[in-house]
């Protein structure tokens, strides 16, 4: 049996514990105990977006949007009330301003064991960032080992939410490719309809099968490459920020689960 409401105040008070027993009983034997802690664990990583909390900073421009805007759009109104006689409210168009839509990738080391903070750490990160999608916003996830498993396609229909389930899922080898991860992260973000893409790599910055990954960071084209570094030590440090420097992004610490959506906060600011 699980107690929901015993574990959603148990995650109140210490985040980083009660993801991790979730992330236990998500991969328990029980079938219907497994799926009562997927449930929570959605609900809890992914709770639905409050007015305006999804509202990107940065670079806005000058768009015409179906919702409420500046100025009515005259020749988009008109338009659309060709295809419909009389005109409907949902055939308005404004102008307002807008963020452009954005393209994330999420890259995962799977190597060795995908068990304890390891497993709580990526599907945290997968949380934060399926809560934080516009809905013109894309969203693929990769696991990388010696092989790369694509968990999420960048076009899926699926609710972003259900990446968590594929991660919970997830069974790693034990050798690390992280070149081979990058390329089909990369090639992931090259079929992006949006125009900014960035690949976000949750890793140690290690690799011990194929090549240097930097080259083939810094051969990302339009899109960049950002490293969460999930071990706090100096050569771990060092192998990320060098990765992100050769894509042209940041190097954000991820020691915490719980400090997941700070990080990716950090590096698509």
């Amino acid at each position: 049996m699980l107690d929901e409401a015993a574990v959603s105040g148990a995650y109140e008070e210490d985040p980083d514990a009660t993801v991790d027993l979730l992330a236990d009983l998500a991969r328990a034997t029980d079938p219907a105990l497994r799926a009562a802690a997927r449930r929570l664990a959605v609900r809890l990583l992914v709770p639905p977006a409050r007015a305006g909390e999804t509202e990107r900073r940065g670079s806005s421009r000058l768009a015409t949007v179906a919702g409420d805007g500046l100025d009515l759009d005259l020749d988009a109104t008109l338009e659309r009330s060709l295809e419909h006689r009389p005109i409907r409210a949902e055939d308005l168009r404004w102008r307002g301003w807008r963020s452009p839509g954005r393209a994330i990738v999420l890259l995962v080391d799977a190597s060795g064991s995908v068990a304890g903070k390891p497993l709580t750490t990526a599907v945290t990160t997968a949380g934060a960032l399926a809560a934080g999608l516009r809905t013109d916003d894309e969203l693929a996830v990769v696991a990388f080992w010696s092989r790369a498993v694509l968990l999420r396609h960048l076009h899926s229909p699926a609710p972003a939410s259900a990446v968590l389930d594929a991660l919970l899922d997830l069974r790693g080898g034990s050798t690390t490719d992280l070149a081979l991860g990058l390329r089909t992260a990369l090639a992931q973000a090259t079929a992006a309809r949006v125009p900014h893409a960035d690949v976000i790599v949750l890793t140690d910055g290690a690799w011990n099968e194929g090549e240097d990954p930097a080259p083939v960071a810094g051969a990302s084209g339009p899109a960049r490459v950002h490293t969460l570094v999930t071990v706090d030590d100096d050569e771990a440090r060092i192998s990320c920020a060098r990765l992100a420097a050769a894509g042209g992004g940041r190097s954000v610490p991820l020691f915490k689960p719980s400090d997941a959506p700070a990080a990716v906060r950090a590096v698509l600011r």
